[in-house]
């Protein structure tokens, strides 16, 4: 069923780029996948969130990096967000011993959002659903398809994910590295793969994306061993776990990053949603207040 108008908790709903150079960004993108960009202004001159759609539905979007992160030298990079009440999730993560990198905040009438650390550092986004429910295509030519978390931590996060977001992890056979399966009530929903000695040079976990529609894909659809035994390579060591590579050298994953001080006036953005919804039609919603960003929320 890949057009969609709501996400079940639990699931990946949305992804999106933090850019430091949005306009290249948006042409890799645009031409690899045909997805066509829709930009919601900023307030206050802040920019823009621009959309990437596909058949008249979201499927993806995209921000500039804000200045004080392109500063540290982090390289461009997708956020991926979680379907879930934002507020419940963050109790249930700090329980299971994991981090609080932004507490709930509402975005306007888009949704409400949190970002956590999983105990092995690898960051991930909850979206709680108003008007913007996420991406209203998946899982066909173009759209997302799948996600995995790369850890050294494999065994505590197979406890953390499970009190989280009720996923349990069902191992895979690959020789020399262990490698699962996120299961929800039956249904996979990603995957997470243990950073061996393979991984060298890689200092940080993330979650990654793989590309839409990739040729290794099995039938059941999950990536073949082959293309989940080892990381890709194609951007420097310095950009952990790259799956994806556009001409800034985006990497599709997420990371441990220092975070700005809260009420330091840093923390202040779009996020998922831009302040619209994400099925067919463009109905105008009111942008929120902020960035582009929501990588470095306070």
């Amino acid at each position: 069923m890949p057009h969609l108008d709501s996400h079940t908790a639990g699931t990946i709903n949305w992804a999106d780029l933090v850019s430091t150079d949005l306009d290249a960004a948006t042409a890799f993108y645009t031409g690899l996948f045909g997805w066509e960009p829709e930009d919601m202004p900023m307030p206050g001159g802040g920019g823009v969130y621009r959309f990437f759609r596909l058949g008249g539905r979201d499927a993806a979007a995209a921000g500039t990096m804000p200045p004080e992160m392109a500063a540290q030298g982090i390289p461009s990079h997708w956020n991926v967000w979680v379907a879930g009440d934002a507020d419940q999730t963050v109790e249930r993560a700090t329980a299971a011993g994991g981090q609080v990198l932004m507490a709930p905040a509402t975005l306007g009438p888009s949704g409400r959002l949190a970002m956590i650390a999983d105990p092995g550092g690898a960051a991930v986004g909850v979206w709680q659903a108003d008007q913007h429910v996420g991406a209203g295509v998946v899982d066909e030519p173009g759209a997302m398809t799948w996600f995995e978390v790369n850890t050294r931590a494999f065994e505590d996060n197979q406890r953390f994910y499970h009190q989280v977001f009720g996923w349990t992890a069902e191992p895979l056979e690959a020789p020399g590295v262990n490698d699962a399966l996120w299961k929800l009530d039956g249904r996979t929903v990603g995957g997470m793969l243990e950073m061996n000695e393979q991984w060298e040079g890689i200092p940080r976990p993330g979650w990654s994306t793989s590309p839409p529609a990739t040729p290794m894909r099995r039938p059941s659809g999950r990536p073949s061993s082959a293309a989940r035994s080892a990381p890709r390579r194609s951007t420097p060591a310095s950009a952990a776990s790259p799956s994806w590579s556009t001409p800034q050298a985006a990497t599709s994953r997420w990371s441990s990053r220092p975070r700005p001080p809260p009420g330091s006036g840093q923390g202040d953005r779009t996020g998922p949603g831009g302040g619209r919804n994400s099925g067919a039609g463009t109905a105008e919603r009111p942008p929120v207040a902020g960035s582009t960003s929501c990588w470095a929320c306070g």
